[in-house]
């Protein structure tokens, strides 16, 4: 190694120990410090990856000379990529294009990259991360390029356990009767959203405790020869529901572009699941969380009968005859989700002919601008550890809520969970949450009765029906999950 890079290297470990040293900036100022002085001291490209607060998937948080199709080419996978992060130990690769260790071996080529370090970054002993640099040219790497970027590595390690320590001396002094639990900080850079929706979004998304990658990659949709003219990058990625998803809550002529760019997408990658959220569908949602221009206005009634009370309860039979034979000698639990269950659930247990015991439960619900988490405001009181339950819910509409409660009954250890809804609302699906009893698919419309409220009124009605709309704004638009509790 040349007086030079050795020289360099002394140099970047100065700058990063300065940096991290440094109380006045923000932990994403001194990563992207760190990356800067990585790339610069080996002359080469160089980027830092973080894994998500699940430990599943590994995100850019910071590059230096790479393209942007490198960065978002996709979600990578600590045991497909390179696997540093899986081992904990470092890995060099002299040829990329013959190595069955990199994830995404066609993009990692077109962007013209020959040969890769990657190091993994420790935390408490355990693998948070990696500093990966990349070259133009096949290059060998020498223990001298290893031992400075496992030192860089090491700071990088030490720059976020500072963050964390400095961020809950914050909490702890803001809230001294709250415990803070650093092993649910996320170690990557917080989204810097491009329009308000997304991050209202985000929001609803962390309310229900649901994992989201911002902008997780981009997709080339079209090409000239070899080379991409287009990509498409959606908003959203759900690693836990494996699905994409796009807001277009903006301009017709967006809306229409974006249409264009998915429905090329999913031509070229049928197997990947994407949802596109219409600005009227955004407002459905806000609106089920009593937010936004259609919460605001008022019905004027039943629009239109849907169902008749003798049509429901000839359903309810049906579902309770179904229930009955299928759990004859199980006798499973029944757990309803107050508020707007009540009248479905008291019909459907007297209707069912083998023993069966019944509880509820209740939750909070999301609130605009707060980033609290839902959580159980009542809980079943029955033990259902190695019990079959059967959880039994109004209406389903984009299944947020019921995804929660799912996760949170299967915590409980039950032998067998199935869901009986008696309106599936499927155009409004978001997660994709398994019905195994089924009364009615009902269209997207806002409906009241049996149980289900506008603002507290209608419950009491017998059948089930459309709400009115007004001169100035529809509310039979609207989605309605909220109503059901």
């Amino acid at each position: 190694m040349t007086k030079s890079r050795q020289s360099g290297y002394y140099k970047a470990v100065r700058r990063v120990s300065s940096l991290i040293s440094n109380t006045d900036k923000e932990l994403h100022e001194i990563l992207d410090g760190i990356v800067r002085s990585t790339a610069r001291a080996l002359t080469a490209s160089a980027s830092l990856l973080l894994l998500d607060s699940e430990r599943k998937n590994l995100i850019h948080v910071s590059s230096w000379g790479l393209p942007k199709s490198f960065i978002l080419k996709g979600i990578l996978d600590p045991g497909k990529s390179l696997k540093e992060v899986e081992t904990s130990k470092p890995v060099i690769i002299s040829d990329v294009t013959s190595d069955d260790r990199v994830q995404y071996p066609e993009t990692v080529n077109k962007s013209g990259i020959r040969s890769v370090m990657a190091v993994p970054i420790l935390i408490d002993g355990k693998p948070a991360g990696s500093i990966r640099v990349y070259t133009r040219e096949v290059y060998e790497f020498t223990n001298q390029d290893l031992n400075f970027v496992s030192t860089i590595a090491n700071l990088t390690s030490m720059a976020i356990d500072n963050h964390i320590l400095r961020d809950m001396t914050v909490q702890i002094r803001r809230e001294a009767d709250r415990v803070v639990n650093p092993s649910a900080l996320s170690y990557a850079r917080p989204a810097v959203f491009a329009h308000p929706s997304e991050k209202e979004f985000s929001q609803i998304l962390d309310f229900y405790d649901i994992e989201w990658i911002y902008e997780p990659r981009s997709f080339p949709i079209s090409w000239e020869n070899d080379r991409i003219t287009e990509m498409f990058t959606p908003d959203f990625y759900l690693p836990g529901l494996d699905l994409f998803i796009e807001l277009t809550t903006m301009k017709q002529s967006l809306v229409t572009i974006k249409n264009r760019k998915v429905r090329r997408l999913q031509e070229l990658h049928p197997d990947i699941n994407i949802t596109l959220l219409y600005k009227k569908d955004y407002d459905r949602l806000l609106a089920k969380f009593g937010y936004g221009p259609l919460a605001e206005s008022r019905g004027r009634g039943v629009a239109k009968v849907l169902y008749s009370s003798a049509e429901i309860q000839n359903r309810v039979k049906e579902l309770a005859n179904q229930i009955s034979a299928e759990y004859q000698g199980h006798n499973p639990v029944m757990v309803g989700v107050l508020r707007g269950v009540f009248c479905f659930m008291a019909d459907l247990v007297r209707q069912i002919t083998i023993p069966v015991v019944v509880d509820f439960m209740t939750i909070s619900y999301f609130r605009s601008g707060t980033s609290s988490k839902a959580h159980v405001t009542k809980d079943i009181n029955l033990s259902v550890e190695g019990k079959p339950v059967i959880l039994v819910e109004d209406i389903v509409d984009t299944g947020l809520t019921l995804n929660y409660i799912i996760r949170h009954l299967k915590e409980k250890g039950v032998s067998d969970l199935a869901v009986c809804a008696l309106f599936d609302k499927k155009a409004r699906r978001i997660a994709n949450v398994p019905l195994r009893y089924r009364g009615f698919t009902i269209p997207d419309e806002f409906i009241i009765g049996y149980g289900l409220d506008f603002k507290e009124e209608y419950r009491n009605l017998p059948f089930v029906g459309i709400l009115g709309k007004n001169s100035e704004s529809s509310l039979s638009r609207s989605g309605n999950e909220k109503n059901s509790k």
